[in-house]
């Protein structure tokens, strides 16, 4: 094998190592079958009880209730933003959002497709650099329920505490999906796209309070969760590949410790990082302390053409993905689940000399 990299991408994300190893034996052979996991029918027995095990293991890490389903959805969480608003709003209700940037925009506008929506709290006026607490949301009677984006990959903003609200919340965990637990009794819904900490790009995790489980003659079929539910994720074809590399990732955190590992392991990582910006008089980091991101580490140089130079030059040194998003553009390191502590160390190092080798 090749020497791997440092990959600091924000998605598609790392993945343990073991989990990639244990993939690569069973590429061509999967349990003795003749053929690749690829190839097996979704219907077969040899699918099957992965299916199950890997249904029983997102709801046993995540101390999902019973009252819950767990749905393993095709696509990802872009698709959950149309989906939430298909199943959930009614005649006369609105969506509420909470306006974190940009994940939270996508959000609301493509509910916006479906039903009126409304804006509870906005963090534009202070460049979505911070969250809202319970009490600055604003929500009308009219309100089913309120969309939060957990944690902001691009704006690199996380909410250190879910609000409290007197509707619901439907919750875009996607980035910081098992890195901590979920008010379970505040939810209907809670999603994520799997290629930030659990699998490869194409699969969603999803879970649905069974009482909204229902149908809705005027809604594509498809995009019911009852659709799904009532067919055990397999009413189309699934991704058989991510669910067997998403069984893995389960498999791993659960022998880990779960997420009050991963949870633990986040704020440990994230915040050597964060100390050693906070020290510097190179680097800066400018969200209040209280907001930042424990996945996405946002930071800038001086100026914009020294960051374009660290990422170049991070990439030629193994330490990948490190560019900022378009649309904020600056510098960013995602820390998920499977990124190790060597790999912080290996920034913090390089940061270190990039930072000795252009200051003015």
């Amino acid at each position: 094998m090749s020497k791997r990299i440092h990959n600091f991408c924000a998605g598609p994300c790392t993945l343990p190592l073991s989990v990639l190893e244990n993939a690569q034996k069973e590429l061509l052979d999967f349990q003795n079958s003749g053929m690749s996991l690829m190839e097996i029918s979704h219907r077969s027995k040899i699918f099957e009880p992965l299916h199950e095990e890997t249904l029983a293991l997102a709801c046993e890490i995540l101390a999902v209730p019973d009252d819950f389903q767990c749905l393993l959805l095709p696509g990802g969480a872009s698709q959950q933003f149309v989906m939430t608003a298909i199943n959930l709003l009614e005649d006369g209700k609105t969506a509420a959002f909470i306006d974190s940037g940009h994940w939270a925009q996508k959000a609301q506008s493509e509910a916006a497709r479906i039903g009126e929506t409304e804006i509870a709290w906005s963090g534009k006026d202070k460049n979505y650099r911070e969250l809202p607490t319970s009490n600055d949301i604003k929500i009308s009677d009219r309100a089913r329920y309120l969309h939060i984006t957990s944690n902001e990959t691009i704006g690199g903003i996380q909410f250190p505490k879910y609000p409290e609200a007197r509707v619901p919340l439907v919750i875009d965990a996607s980035s910081d999906f098992y890195t901590r637990p979920i008010p379970w009794d505040a939810c209907d819904i809670v999603y994520g796209g799997a290629q930030k900490n659990l699998a490869p790009a194409g699969i969603a995790v999803v879970f649905v309070r069974k009482t909204l489980l229902q149908d809705k003659k005027t809604a594509p079929k498809f995009l019911l969760y009852k659709t799904h539910a009532d067919s055990n994720s397999l009413y189309n074809t699934p991704p058989t590949w991510q669910i067997y590399i998403l069984n893995g990732v389960l498999k791993w955190m659960k022998s880990l410790g779960g997420v009050p590992y991963f949870q633990k392991f986040a704020a440990e990582k994230s915040q050597k990082l964060y100390e050693f910006i906070d020290k510097s008089d190179f680097y800066r980091n400018e969200i209040p302390s209280a907001f930042r991101s424990k996945t996405n580490v946002v930071f800038l140089t001086p100026n914009a053409e020294l960051d374009t130079k660290f990422w170049q030059e991070a990439e030629k040194e193994g330490l990948s993905g490190l560019k900022g998003h378009r649309v904020v553009g600056g510098l960013r390191a995602s820390i998920y689940n499977a990124m190790q502590m060597e790999s912080v160390d290996a920034l913090i190092k390089f940061m270190e000399k990039f930072a000795q080798e252009n200051k003015a």
